[in-house]
């Protein structure tokens, strides 16, 4: 029978629904059925003849199944070379190779499939299509098929083994029952997308509000309202409207130095080169940490620094640890005599202003170079009342470091929230194909 969990869902599902009322699940029982039994399944290989010469030369009506993931493997429409290869039976189909792996789709449309694709045709008087979709898709993703010797070849697939309901009554039959499981895993299904529907609202938001967080500050009447609540709770005596910004450049305060280029991918990835100094490049993230090929290539902190070339964009990055830059990378450091004067963490914010409203690129023009950006304006605020400038900057600076913290929190609840989304949409799949209790008679 099935999982108690499963069973007790399915009739809240019953009672919500009022579908199925006649069904008394507690009295369902299964049979292993091997996807080798001809009884129930036949497989279809797709046609070699379908190559891509003759799919880009012959549009037509018929989707071409294929390798690719992208559009649920849907890779044209085409006319058919035969009318007998068309697929026109509700079925079950998979893509047999695929490095980001294979997964089984429910069909009820008329189809072609090329070699990189197959069917599987159930004998419709004894299993639902729809049914043996579901029943395959936690199979599919243990397997983790893909390419070599790991494929999702007719042999592997006809391997597994999946549960079918025995006929209960003259009123539910076998197929009777797997069209009630479906619909029940469906709602299920609908249920978690609705919450995610919320859940992607309010991960927007969140994004919104993160991307325009540091502009703001910079535009000022955007935050008037959180920076006032942020100074009265400090007992800070000024408000952002008063704050007046002098424009200024880069270079006027900063010697830009390149990263070393030997830091190739050769020498990151080599096992005996790990160690404790974050490497930074070209990459808009930490490549990997690493021992220095020369003590002098390590850089001090706390620090700011960019990656200078990246079609993801150029991002400015603030280093509370030593680290070492490669060769698409620029350091910006202080210039002595402004040690006084200027607030690391608030210039960090000010290049990442500046990144935030501005591409720039690897393969084509502008690309971040050095010379550039030492051209960009860096807007120091004017003293103000009993405050001195630093001051000012240390305070701006750290009102969005509390504010990206909070922004923080919200997505990590967030992150929570998808992950338990995740994990009960394969709970559902686990326990009501896996979870049989085939001792029960």
């Amino acid at each position: 029978m099935l999982d108690k969990e499963v069973r007790e869902r399915f009739k809240e599902f019953q009672k919500r629904t009022g579908k199925h009322d006649e069904l008394y699940i507690d009295d369902v029982r299964f049979e292993e059925v091997s996807l080798a039994d001809k009884k129930y399944f036949e497989f279809a290989k797709g046609k070699n003849k379908y190559i891509q010469r003759y799919i880009k030369a012959n549009k037509g009506e018929y989707p071409i199944l294929g390798s690719s993931l992208k559009n649920d493997c849907i890779s044209a429409y085409i006319t058919p070379i035969d009318l007998d290869d068309i697929i026109n039976q509700k079925c079950v189909s998979f893509n047999k190779d695929n490095a980001k792996g294979s997964v089984p789709f429910y069909r009820d449309y008329p189809f072609l499939m090329d070699r990189h694709h197959i069917a599987i045709i159930p004998n419709e008087d004894l299993v639902d299509a729809h049914y043996i979709q579901m029943a395959l898709i936690r199979f599919f993703e243990t397997k983790k098929f893909g390419w070599g010797d790991n494929v999702a070849d007719v042999s592997a697939v006809q391997s597994h083994s999946i549960p079918i309901p025995k006929d209960l009554s003259k009123f539910y039959p076998s197929y009777k029952i797997q069209e009630a499981i479906v619909e029940f895993l469906e709602d299920g299904f609908a249920r978690i997308e609705r919450i995610r529907a919320n859940i992607d609202k309010r991960y927007n938001l969140v994004e919104r509000l993160e991307k325009s967080l540091i502009p703001s500050v910079f535009i000022r009447d955007y935050i008037k309202v959180s920076f006032g609540k942020y100074t009265k709770e400090r007992d800070i005596g000024f408000d952002i409207m008063d704050v007046e910004f002098e424009k200024f450049i880069f270079k006027d305060f900063f010697i830009f130095k390149g990263g070393n280029s030997k830091y190739k991918k050769s020498y990151y990835i080599n096992s005996s080169n790990k160690g404790d100094y974050p490497l930074v490049t070209g990459s808009t993230t930490i490549v990997d940490y690493i021992k220095p090929i020369n003590p002098n290539d390590v850089f001090d902190a706390p620090a700011i620094s960019y990656n200078k070339d990246n079609d993801k964009g150029s991002i400015a990055f603030y280093h509370k640890i030593p680290f070492i830059a490669g060769g698409h990378h620029y350091v910006l450091q202080l210039k002595d005599n402004f040690n006084n004067d200027i607030n690391l963490k608030y210039s960090y914010y000010v290049l990442s202003n500046h990144f935030a409203k501005n591409m720039y690129f690897q393969s084509k023009e502008p690309r971040a170079n050095s010379g550039l950006i030492q051209e960009v304006d860096f807007l120091i605020p004017k003293p103000l009342n009993n405050y001195t400038s630093l001051e000012i900057q240390t305070i701006i600076a750290d009102f969005i470091e509390t504010k990206q913290k909070k922004i923080q929190r919200h997505h990590d609840k967030l992150e929570v929230g998808y992950d338990a989304l995740r994990r009960l949409h394969k709970t559902y799949l686990a326990r009501t194909f896996i979870l049989i209790d085939w001792e029960v008679r």
